[in-house]
């Protein structure tokens, strides 16, 4: 099968789908994919606004949720889905907690930074693509404050989140936490100290978050297989 993955590298969702497709030993290409310059190309080739975007043997496959379940499907070992439906079901809560509040509701935050430094063209671009304002940014960090102290407890009492094995919980939980904590350490995941600097928020430094951190980096020392680089 020909698998190529159209990435931006230091993005959550590009990194949870490069993390699956490597745990699954799927091999493929990746192309990287440049915000604003290349979104109307995006957009007009495959009708996706977004990446991550799997291109496999003709089918495309938009959204990192999409990615990773496509790569279950059809590369069901080594299971990243446990088969209790149980523990099924809170795999996907972690997930769906991870990619559909956790990281919009960071990245609103994000969108609130930029436009404060006036770092453009991005604060425009995000402002109107994710639909910012002030009521939004607020409504975000509301969740974020319920939200994280929650997940910090969770992964200081066990160290996965699911169960006694690594999950696809653990996998999205850690990929998605770059928004709020920032990237790995430099041994964990390689990436240019000017690009390192825009990620996280100031909240990530709050000690009650420490547990989450300890937990994000052991993950991926276990389990992500060495050092992240760009391709």
């Amino acid at each position: 099968m020909d698998v190529e993955l159209l990435e931006l590298y230091p993005s959550p969702f590009s990194e949870r789908l490069r993390w699956a497709l490597e745990t699954k030993n799927v091999p493929y290409r990746r192309r990287n994919y440049r915000p604003i310059v290349d979104e109307a190309e995006l957009r007009q080739k495959t009708g996706l606004a977004t990446v991550p975007v799997l291109f496999a043997d003709g089918d495309v496959i938009g959204d990192s949720n999409a990615g990773v379940d496509w790569l279950e499907a059809r590369h069901p070992t080594p299971a990243l889905l446990p088969a209790d439906p149980t523990e099924r079901a809170q795999v996907r809560a972690f997930e769906l907690m991870a990619t559909e509040t956790l990281t919009p509701a960071a990245r609103l935050l994000f969108i609130g930074r930029c436009r404060e430094m006036n770092i453009q063209p991005l604060a425009d671009h995000f402002t109107a693509k994710y639909g910012w304002s002030p009521e939004t940014e607020a409504r975000g960090e509301r969740l974020l404050r319920v939200a994280l102290p929650e997940l910090a407890r969770a992964v200081a009492a066990r160290p996965y989140l699911v169960g006694g094995t690594f999950t696809r919980a653990d996998l999205t939980v850690a990929a998605m936490l770059v928004v709020v904590l920032g990237h790995p350490p430099e041994d964990l995941f390689s990436l240019d100290p000017s690009m390192r600097s825009m990620f996280g928020l100031p909240s990530g430094g709050d000690p009650a978050l420490e547990p989450l951190r300890r937990w994000r980096d052991d993950i991926y020392r276990r389990h992500r297989g060495g050092q992240v680089l760009p391709a």
